[in-house]
């Protein structure tokens, strides 16, 4: 019955492997109920960016659709340094970001093997991959909305960058991830809590939106901070269970994806206009990669390729440059 195959589910999550047979199937249903989960709400981001932009573009003044690519008169003081202008260097970021933000939040196995990350990860090390992609993704799914398209609204876009992370605090509280993996339950319910009421805000164009994008953007930030600079502390703090000795390694992984989310999210919440937002972001990028390249040694021990993140580095220094001096 559907409950006796409920309740199987629940106890091959919960209890812990005792032969590397039971731990290669415990990562399978742990990553495969969240792939599934995460996949269906993929699809589901991509229906809401027709269905709901009648509601998104009531809402004023972020509700305009023209707010995607105005110029701030900061920016206009600003930009034309590099070696493309501003609106096309951060189109490239933006591309890149929903492009592998969107693969590799799918398909964290093919991340790792992408990065030189050899070896099937723990079940907490697979999670800590899809969610330092998951932060990808969702500035990725912005600057997608508000860079690509001219029919989807600043509230629409903020709403859709905040769904993929609710949906995946929604996975772990629904699949007990407290149990096998972490985050705590306040932690998920946290998150949770953020996510989708910035999300539903965005969505129904709420006049109370925009201190919703706020206050999720700011979260983000401040919980991807101790990942970056201490990640046994933000272990601790968010109580990962099955720890190995690569997961702090991963959780600095998730700390440079997140305060880059969060400082982008923050920037457009605050009055950015998109293009200065991609370059706040990229400046972000630039201290955080440099910060776990050069004085994370929990990173180094992954073994990750040098020569991907140098891409991304030098990739940040053009976008950054090229939008944010003159």
């Amino acid at each position: 019955s559907a409950c006796n195959v409920a309740l199987s589910r629940e106890k091959s999550l919960s209890l812990p492997p005792n032969t590397p047979n039971d731990k290669a199937e415990l990562i399978n249903n742990v990553s495969g109920i969240s792939k599934m989960m995460i996949t269906r709400a993929l699809s589901f981001i991509a229906a809401l960016a027709t269905t709901a932009e009648s509601a998104a573009a009531a809402a004023a003044p972020f509700g305009l659709k023209s707010k995607s690519l105005l110029k701030t008169h900061a920016l206009e003081l600003r930009g034309g340094a590099g070696p493309i202008d501003a609106e096309s260097a951060a189109k490239v970021v933006g591309g890149l970001a929903i492009t592998t933000g969107s693969v590799f939040t799918v398909a964290d196995k093919f991340c790792n093997k992408s990065y030189g990350v050899d070896g099937d990860l723990s079940p907490t090390d697979a999670q800590l991959t899809i969610k330092h992609n998951l932060s990808i993704l969702s500035a990725g799914l912005v600057m997608y909305s508000l860079l690509f398209r001219n029919d989807i609204s600043w509230n629409l876009a903020m709403a859709l960058g905040n769904l993929p992370w609710a949906f995946k605090a929604l996975a772990d509280l629904l699949n007990e991830s407290a149990k096998t993996t972490g985050p705590s339950n306040i932690g998920s319910s946290l998150i949770f809590l953020f996510a989708s009421t910035a999300a539903y805000g965005g969505l129904i164009a709420a006049n109370w939106a925009g201190n919703a994008f706020k206050a999720a953007s700011a979260f983000a930030f401040v919980s991807g901070l101790p990942c970056l600079l201490a990640p046994g502390v933000a272990s601790r703090l968010w109580e990962l269970k099955g720890v190995t000795e690569m997961t702090n390694g991963m959780i600095t992984g998730v700390g440079v994806t997140l305060t880059g989310m969060g400082a982008f999210m923050a920037a457009l919440a605050w009055g950015d206009d998109v293009i200065t937002a991609v370059g706040k972001k990229a400046l972000v990028d630039i201290l955080s990669l440099i910060k776990t390249m050069y004085f994370s040694p929990e990173w180094a021990s992954l073994g990750i390729s040098k020569a991907l993140v140098y891409f991304w580095l030098i990739l940040n220094v053009v976008a950054a440059y090229s939008i944010l001096v003159k």
